[in-house]
C-alpha cells in the first residue's frame, strides 16, 4: 500500500463528512461531537477497510453514487418536446404556469394539455422514482422537518448539483415535491412543519393574556416544537410577532408596554416606558397608561403592571382616605405622615398638607373624614384676587402664564367661588357674555384641596381676546355670565 497523501485524506474526511450531514443532520463541525462514530464509519462504507483504504477512490465513489440530479435529466431529456415543454414550464417548475395557456401553445386542449402532464410524471416516476425517494430519505435526515434555506440549498445541490444548468431547477423541485418541502418566509418546510405552522396560529390566543402577550413554552409544547430548530421561523409564519425576548399576537401599543414594563421589571416614568418602548412620550400613551386596566400608577410619575400592586396611587387624599377606612374610621397622623410618602414617594409635608383641609378632622392624634364639610362665609372686600369697577362689580384678576392657554385653572379665593354660587364639594360652569361663543368657564372646589377653589376652561376666552403671557386678566364677575375686560375701564382696590 502506498502512504497515502495530503489530497487522499481530504478526499477520505469530504467522504465522512458528506455522510454525516446526510445521515445525521451534521450542520457544523461542532455537531460532529453528538454522532456515533462506529455508525458513521459503517454508513460511510469505510468500515471494512478502513485500514487499507485508497481515500481518493472512495471520495470518488461517493460522488459517483449521488447521480440523481443527473438521472433525472436524462430521464426529462428522453421525453418528447411538448411533455418536456409541460415537465419545464409547469410540473417541475418553481412558478408552474397555467396549463390552458400551455395548451394553447401547444394547439391543444386543457384537457388535452392535463392529460399529457399525467403521462409525463408517470414517464418520469417509472424512471427515476427511486432515485427521488432515496434523495427524499437523505434530504430529510439532513435537514428534519425545516432548516434555513441556505442550509437546505447546499443540501439540495449535493443530491441534484449534477443536473445541467437548464434542468436543475426541474430536479430540485422533483425532490422538494416529493418530500413534501416548500420555501416559507425565512424557511424551508415539509407538510409537518407547515401543519404546525397552521396549529400554532390556530391555538396562539388561548395562550395570550389580555395584552396579546403569549405563553410562548405553553404554546410551543401545544404545538409540539420542542423537537424543532426552527422555532423562530414557524411562528414568525403563523404571522405573530416577536417584542423583545415575547411573543404576541399583534404589535399593538398595549402589547409593546406591557412586554417593556415586564421586561424592565419595576414602575417606571412615561419617558422611560416610551424609549423602551419606541413610542413617542405623547398624550396618547397618557391615555393608554391611563385607561387601560392593565397598568396603573405606582406613584405620581411612575407606571407599572396592575398585577404588581393591591393598592394603585390614586392621589394622597385617596390614600389617607382607604387608611382611614381600614382603621374603622380613624388612623393616626403619624402613621399617615410615615407610611404613604414610603409608599407613594411624595412628601411628609404633602400628606400633612391634605390632612390639615377641611375634608379632614384632626383631635389628638388621629384623623378622621368629615362627611359634609364646610367654610364659613367669605367676604369679596377681603380677597386679594378682587378688584372693583367703579359701579361696584367685582373683578377677578391674575397674570396669564403659559400654562393657562394650554388650558390649565386658575386658583381663585373661597370669596370668588361663594358670589358665583360654588361651595365645597361643589362645581359649576359660567358661561361667558363677553367673549360670546367660546367655552364656559368652569369653578370647583375640592374639600380637600388645601389650595382652595380654582377657575377653568379659560383658553379659548383668552385666546379670542387676543391676550399672552404676561398680560393681566380682568374678569367681571356676576353668576350670570362672566366677561372678560379689554382696558378703558378704571378699576379700584376697594368696594365702592
Amino acid at each position: 500500500m502506498t502512504q497515502p497523501t495530503h489530497a487522499d485524506y481530504r478526499d477520505a474526511l469530504d467522504r465522512l463528512l458528506a455522510c454525516a450531514v446526510l445521515f445525521h443532520g451534521a450542520d457544523t463541525v461542532a455537531d460532529l461531537a453528538d454522532i456515533d462514530w462506529t455508525s458513521l464509519l459503517e454508513q460511510s462504507g469505510l468500515e471494512d477497510v478502513a485500514d487499507e483504504i485508497d481515500f481518493t477512490g472512495s471520495a470518488s465513489a461517493l460522488r459517483s453514487e449521488i447521480q440523481i440530479g443527473r438521472e433525472f435529466a436524462n430521464a426529462l431529456e428522453s421525453l418528447d418536446e411538448r411533455r418536456r415543454r409541460i415537465a419545464l414550464g409547469r410540473t417541475y417548475a418553481r412558478n408552474p404556469e397555467k396549463l390552458a395557456a400551455l395548451g394553447n401553445e401547444f394547439g391543444v386542449s386543457r384537457e388535452r394539455a392535463r392529460q399529457l402532464e399525467v403521462r409525463l410524471r408517470y414517464a418520469v416516476d417509472l424512471q427515476v422514482a427511486g432515485s427521488v425517494n432515496r434523495a427524499v430519505g437523505w434530504l430529510r435526515r439532513a435537514v428534519g422537518s425545516a432548516t434555513r434555506p441556505d442550509k437546505f440549498d447546499g443540501i439540495l445541490d449535493l443530491l441534484v448539483g449534477d443536473a445541467p444548468p437548464e434542468l436543475r431547477t426541474a430536479a430540485e423541485v422533483a425532490v422538494m415535491s416529493a418530500g413534501g418541502y416548500e420555501r416559507l418566509d425565512g424557511v424551508v418546510g415539509d407538510e409537518r412543519f407547515r401543519a404546525r405552522i397552521d396549529k400554532a396560529r390556530r391555538l396562539a390566543p388561548g395562550f395570550a393574556n389580555e395584552a396579546g402577550v403569549v405563553d410562548e413554552q405553553g404554546l410551543r409544547t401545544a404545538v409540539g416544537g420542542d423537537e424543532i430548530r426552527e422555532w423562530d421561523a414557524l411562528v414568525h409564519n403563523a404571522r405573530l410577532v416577536r417584542i423583545g425576548p415575547s411573543l404576541v399576537i399583534r404589535d399593538t401599543r398595549r402589547a409593546r408596554v406591557f412586554v417593556a414594563l415586564r421586561q424592565l421589571d419595576r414602575p417606571c416614568r412615561r419617558e422611560t416606558i416610551a424609549e423602551v418602548t419606541g413610542l413617542a412620550d405623547s398624550s396618547s400613551l397618557s391615555s393608554l397608561l391611563s385607561s387601560d386596566p392593565l397598568f396603573v400608577r405606582f406613584t405620581k410619575d411612575r407606571w407599572g403592571l396592575a398585577e404588581w400592586t393591591d393598592e394603585p396611587y390614586e392621589g394622597v387624599v385617596e390614600a389617607i382616605m382607604k387608611r382611614i377606612t381600614d382603621g374603622g374610621g380613624e388612623a393616626s397622623v403619624a402613621s399617615l405622615v410615615a407610611e404613604i410618602p414610603a409608599r407613594f414617594d411624595v412628601l411628609p409635608a404633602t400628606v400633612r398638607n391634605y390632612i390639615g383641609t377641611r375634608k379632614f378632622q384632626v383631635v389628638g392624634e388621629m384623623v378622621r373624614v368629615v362627611d359634609r364639610p364646610t367654610t364659613p362665609a367669605q367676604s369679596l372686600t377681603d380677597a386679594r384676587d378682587v378688584v372693583w369697577t367703579r359701579e361696584g362689580n367685582p373683578v377677578l384678576h391674575f397674570t396669564i402664564g403659559g400654562h393657562h392657554l394650554r388650558g390649565n385653572s386658575q386658583k381663585i379665593s373661597g370669596a370668588v367661588a361663594q358670589h358665583l354660587g360654588v361651595g365645597l364639594d361643589e362645581s359649576a360652569k359660567i358661561p361667558f357674555v363677553h367673549p360670546a361663543g367660546v367655552d364656559a368657564a368652569s369653578v370647583i372646589w375640592r374639600s380637600y384641596d388645601p389650595n382652595g377653589p380654582e377657575m377653568g376652561r379659560l383658553r379659548e376666552a383668552l385666546l379670542e381676546c387676543g391676550l399672552a403671557p404676561g398680560d393681566t386678566a380682568y374678569v367681571v364677575l356676576n353668576p350670570g355670565g362672566l366677561s372678560l375686560l379689554q382696558g378703558g375701564m378704571e378699576l379700584v382696590d376697594a368696594a365702592p
